[in-house]
């Protein structure tokens, strides 16, 4: 019996993002992290391995008929846990693939125009919802 590609991302994406909320709350709520974003980053980090290592093990070292597995943990559930994953595979296989620069673009264009990103749209935020004046 084959499982329907949607079921995999909705039950990937389900647990992964249930273990993010959870795991993150129990991490920035720890005595030591003082106001550090230690959930996320750990959360990035952890996806990060997840997604290489499923990528490797299901798309390069299984067979092909295992391949919808990846949908499970590499989309739905690194997905769900967190897209930072996918963001350093893809840069890994640009170096892999030989193309250095093009990742150093993707890595410090990703970084720094997302964290414009976000700046813009705190400002937009501020700007179209202002705060209460005192």
């Amino acid at each position: 019996m084959k499982i329907h590609v949607a079921v995999l991302l909705m039950l990937g994406g389900a647990t992964g993002t249930l273990l993010r909320a959870m795991l993150a709350k129990w991490l920035d709520e720890r005595p030591w992290a003082r106001g550090l974003p230690i959930g996320t980053f750990v959360i990035n980090v952890t996806g990060s391995f997840v997604l290489g290592f499923a990528a490797v093990v299901i798309k390069e070292r299984l067979p092909s008929r295992y391949s919808d597995w990846f949908f499970l943990v590499g989309t739905g559930f690194c997905g769900g846990y967190t897209t930072f994953s996918t963001f350093e595979w893809e840069s890994f296989r640009l170096v892999r693939d030989g193309s250095w620069g093009w990742a150093l673009a993707n890595v410090c264009g990703s970084v720094l125009i997302g964290f414009a990103g976000v700046l813009l749209g705190v400002a937009l935020a501020c700007l179209l919802f202002p705060g209460p004046t005192e």
